[in-house]
């Protein structure tokens, strides 16, 4: 009797499962699927999009304008963060659909992607402090200026006749890492989008700090990338925002953002002239990507030659177990190695001149070079802390008994014992320091991979990432090979 009730139970159990089954299958077969689309974007470029205060949620007037062509072809956008530096490998790549970002249109652009009509009008403009001297471009002479890294604005900078008599030119991630260089003082210029000026103009007063000049660099087209092949993905959009536009519904999001109607789609002249592809010149990359590399190991070499020795410095002091100095100490090294060396990059180059104003280094090297050096001088002092607990406490007693000179105790025993056991750590560390000095492009010094990004959005090719990798591995075996070396040295 058992047995049938459980059987029974159990045949109502899949009945009822197969029912439900059927049920979903049935319905997906009427329903019919939402096209889903990747768009790629620079989530700092304010309005076109952007991240809302919450941190998540992208916002902007690229956003509501691709909302309602959304609607209208029954279709799903997914606004994907990207870096901007690298979006047409992002692109071909397939990691996305498409790039919706008050993105500019570019001869050379228009020969690796397929871009649309324009559907809004901008201008590169230089932008300088209001109390500046600066009237004209011809002013801007022996002045150094920024330009985000890899945007029209730099490229419109470098072919306008002012870039030969500049003194200096600094990429940045973002703009406002350019405006902030700007009103801080460290360059006297920088590039900008007008539209995304004076958007931050109404809405966040830049007008008291900053005035644009008078002429512009160029004048340019916003238009949405696709790869060369999604024709029929690019007709699609611009019909359905030909008809929004009509239909005047992107009005209220250009008013809402801008004050006025500035959005209409129409075509660019200059989408049929013949562009000369870039070609993949070996030699004058490997020059390119040399240079960088000289770059990433000056950097390197400082560093390590001045964050050993004080390591091993700060390691000595704490031993000494003096209650303040060690607290003080502590206090020191739990920030270095509690914090992100990025985030100690960013606050010792932008957060020091506004916590002390009188606190200026203009060299941006010296200034990455000082960060790099405290960091990793925190890490070799822990490390040769658990080195120099780990001797026995009898030698430190012989050495007492003996009578034994404390400095020449500390060099001909002590330190060759501790360097033998944490040897293998310092070499790693070593190693991951040669890695991170990519790290010092954040403050604009163009370094080994910030190199190879370029060579890669300049050619589409990834020959450029291959020799970068080449270079990086080369060093960490020259640094295995120099440490095993000395392991046999400091053998007993």
């Amino acid at each position: 009797m058992f047995y049938y009730k459980k059987y029974n139970i159990f045949s109502l159990l899949l009945k009822i499962i197969s029912f439900i089954l059927v049920f979903i299958l049935i319905g997906f077969k009427f329903t019919k699927a939402e096209q889903t689309y990747v768009v790629g974007l620079d989530a700092t470029f304010v309005p076109m999009g952007y991240l809302d205060s919450d941190g998540k949620t992208i916002v902007g007037v690229d956003k509501e304008i691709s909302d309602l062509v959304a609607k209208k072809l029954n279709c799903r956008f997914i606004f994907q963060p990207i870096n901007w530096s690298a979006k047409e490998l992002e692109l071909s790549s397939k990691k996305i659909d498409m790039i919706w970002n008050g993105l500019s249109y570019t001869k050379e652009r228009q020969e690796t992607m397929l871009l649309s009509k324009s559907y809004m009008q901008n201008a590169q403009v230089v932008v300088v402090r209001k109390d500046s001297n600066i009237n004209d471009l011809k002013d801007l002479a022996n002045l150094t200026i920024s330009a985000q890294k890899d945007s029209t604005g730099y490229e419109a900078l470098k072919k306008h006749e002012i870039f030969a008599s500049l003194k200096g030119v600094i990429q940045l991630e973002d703009m406002f890492d350019c405006l902030t260089e700007v009103k801080q003082k460290k360059c006297d210029a920088c590039v900008v989008d007008e539209v995304i000026f004076k958007y931050m103009a109404k809405t966040k007063g830049l007008d008291k700090d900053f005035k644009i000049l008078d002429v512009p660099l160029s004048k340019e087209d916003y238009v949405i990338a696709f790869r060369k092949q999604d024709h029929e993905l690019k007709n699609k959009i611009e019909k359905a925002l030909e008809e929004l536009v009509l239909e005047k519904k992107t009005d209220k999001i250009s008013e809402k953002y801008f004050g006025e109607n500035i959005i209409c789609l129409r075509e660019i002249k200059e989408n049929k002239a013949d562009v000369n592809k870039e070609n993949l010149n070996y030699s004058d990359m490997l020059k390119e990507l040399l240079n960088g590399f000289l770059v990433s190991l000056k950097l390197f070499v400082v560093v390590l030659l001045f964050s050993l020795p004080l390591g091993i410095l700060i390691c000595f002091l704490k031993v000494k177990k003096i209650k303040i100095l060690s607290l003080l100490i502590d206090c020191y090294i739990n920030l270095m190695r509690g914090t992100p060396l990025l985030l100690q990059i960013f606050f010792a180059f932008y957060g020091l001149p506004i916590l002390f104003p009188n606190f200026f280094i203009k060299s941006r090297f010296l200034i990455g070079f000082l960060t790099f050096s405290l960091n990793y001088a925190a890490y070799f002092a822990e490390i040769l802390k658990g080195a120099y607990n780990s001797i026995d406490v009898g030698q430190f007693d012989s050495i007492k008994v003996l009578n034994i000179n404390k400095l020449k105790a500390t060099f001909k025993i002590v330190l060759p014992q501790m360097f033998s056991i944490c040897l293998p750590s310092i070499c790693n560390e070593t190693i991951t320091l040669i890695k991170d000095t990519a790290l010092i492009f954040s403050i604009g010094v163009i370094e080994l991979l910030t190199t190879a990004k370029n060579l890669v959005n300049k050619t589409i090719s990834i020959t450029p990432y291959i020799f970068a990798t080449i270079l990086y591995l080369l060093v960490g075996l020259i640094i295995n090979i120099i440490f095993k070396l000395i392991e046999k040295k400091l053998k007993f």
